[in-house]
This record gives C-alpha cells, sequence and structure tokens, in this order.
C-alpha cells in the first residue's frame, strides 16, 4: 500500500480514539499494522482500543509491544508514549523515569507535566506530582485543548477524504471511515459549531 494510505489510515484510527469508538479503532489500527508493523503509535492505539472493548490481554500485548518500539526511539513524544505504556503495563517507575525525561526535554507541552504528576504521585513523589500539576494547570491556562470531539471529526474528515481519493483502498475501509464520520457529525456537531 502506499505511504499516503498509511498516512490516511492512521489519522483515521487517531480520529476514533478522540471520538471515543474504540471498535472502530480496533480496526483501523489493525488495518494499518498490517502495512507498517514497527509503528509504536499504531500499537499505543490499537491497546487503548483493545482495553476500551474489555480485551485486557490483547491491550497488554499491544502495550507490550508499543512500549519496546518506542524504547527504540529518544524524542520527548516517544518518552512520553512510552511511559504511558509502561504505566499501562505496571511499570510505574519506567513510567516516572520516561515522563520526567520527556517533561526535561520538552517543558512546554502541558500533557507530558500532567503525566509526569501521575506517575510521581504513584511512586509517591508528592511534592514533585504537586509541582508538575502546578505546571500542567498554567500550561493549559495558556492554551487551551481543543476539545477531543471535535478534532476527532475533523481529522476524520480529513482522513476519509484522503482515503476516497486513493484508487487502491479496501471499500470496506472507506465504508468504515463514512459510518463513522456520519455517526460523529450527528453526535457532536452541536458541540463543536459552537
Amino acid at each position: 500500500m502506499s505511504a499516503e494510505y498509511c498516512r490516511a489510515l492512521y489519522e483515521a484510527a487517531e480520529a476514533s480514539i478522540c471520538l471515543m469508538e474504540y471498535s472502530y479503532g480496533v480496526t483501523l489500527y489493525r488495518e494499518y499494522l498490517a502495512y507498517c508493523p514497527e509503528s509504536p503509535g499504531a500499537w499505543h492505539g490499537l491497546a487503548i482500543c483493545l482495553e476500551a472493548i474489555g480485551n485486557r490481554e490483547g491491550s497488554l500485548g499491544a502495550y507490550e509491544r508499543a512500549l519496546q518500539l518506542y524504547l527504540g526511539h529518544d524524542d520527548p513524544q516517544d518518552l512520553l508514549w512510552g511511559g504511558w505504556c509502561a504505566f499501562k503495563l505496571g511499570r510505574y517507575e519506567l513510567a516516572y523515569k520516561l515522563f520526567k525525561e520527556s517533561a526535561r526535554r520538552e517543558p512546554g507541552y502541558a500533557y507530558t507535566w500532567l503525566s509526569l504528576a501521575i506517575a510521581a504521585f504513584k511512586v509517591g513523589n508528592r511534592n514533585e506530582g504537586e509541582e508538575a500539576m502546578s505546571k500542567y494547570r498554567a500550561l493549559i491556562r495558556e492554551r487551551p485543548y481543543k476539545r477531543r470531539v471535535c478534532e476527532g471529526i475533523e481529522m476524520l474528515s480529513n482522513a476519509h477524504n484522503s482515503l476516497r481519493e486513493i484508487n487502491d483502498v479496501n471499500s470496506s475501509i472507506i465504508r468504515l471511515t463514512e459510518e463513522l464520520l456520519r455517526k460523529s457529525i450527528t453526535n457532536h456537531s452541536f458541540e463543536c459549531n459552537q
């Protein structure tokens, strides 16, 4: 498959998480991983979706695969997301260490501070957890997050349009993204148009 197909498929899969439509996400991530099995983000997304639909064993395997792939990278985002995989696997000290290094390298990313706060509390570093939470709140006040469902609709719309323009796309994937887009617009358009 083309790089464009993989990019659009990944964007649709990410959108399914924003939209909290995890069963769609399982299908989209599995399709993506059939072509790009070394993507830590895709394994992580699959783990989130499997966990959300109650497939604990499958989610733990996917978190483990994602963690191993993330640990092969060294940028702040991989450290952050690897930390979340470690956290989900009960490796709280490793998660704490990864979050702390991610925050050191990219101190302007709010979610890293929230993640560090959670891990610091979990490993018993209450003061550090409170400091990290304060940094998170300050960054969010400066730059509030966009509503996740609205971001998901936007991502899904872009991905769906891209998928429709590619010639050799599996028609069931087009139908799936179209169905998810229609459902999401119906359920969330009011809150996104304000």
